[in-house]
């Protein structure tokens, strides 16, 4: 990627998960209909196999979840949100997929929007849009982000590093 541009959302509540027979699904949660719908349009053009999703592990036992889909021009819409605990669901996962992965049976993962009227309550969840494949997975350090590799990656990480859930929590 060399001319991309990206604009960072970050306002959104949260990361949900789910599973599909065996594959993590990450789902970042909103809380306004009108941005989730926005968002969605925008990631149901994204191609599948140019859609990156990392996780970025803090060593304050946080970790950052970027999504976004890899462009070489114009200007880009990625998902970033920092200030999440390692332990708990994001620990599964990170499990599953480290697991799946040493397999024959090569791990899929996917993203999904969803719209939560009320995010403590999942049958409040309304999804944007159906699963949707993601082309490269990638758990890294936050040391990491030096390398040219993910250069997106902390792009994303520089302009919203600060966005924790405590702080957006109310914003959506």
């Amino acid at each position: 990627m060399t001319n991309a541009k990206f604009s960072w959302y970050g306002n959104f509540y949260g990361i949900a998960w789910r599973s599909n027979a065996g594959n993590p699904i990450a789902v970042p949660l909103f809380v306004k209909k009108e941005e989730s719908q926005k968002i969605a349009e925008i990631v149901k053009t994204w191609k599948p196999k140019d859609i990156h999703l990392t996780f970025i592990e803090k060593e304050d036992g946080t970790y950052a979840i970027c999504i976004y889909q890899e462009s070489d021009s114009g200007e880009n819409i990625g998902l970033y949100r920092s200030g999440m605990s390692q332990t708990g669901t994001y620990g599964k996962i990170k499990q599953m997929i480290e697991k799946k992965s040493s397999m024959w049976n090569p791990l899929r993962a996917y993203i999904q929007i969803v719209y939560a009227e009320n995010p403590a309550d999942s049958k409040t969840y309304q999804n944007m849009t159906d699963y949707i494949i993601i082309g490269r997975l990638e758990i890294i350090s936050e040391s990491a982000l030096q390398s040219k590799k993910f250069a997106t990656e902390k792009d994303a990480h520089i302009t919203l590093g600060g966005y924790s859930v405590e702080d957006t929590n109310n914003e959506n």
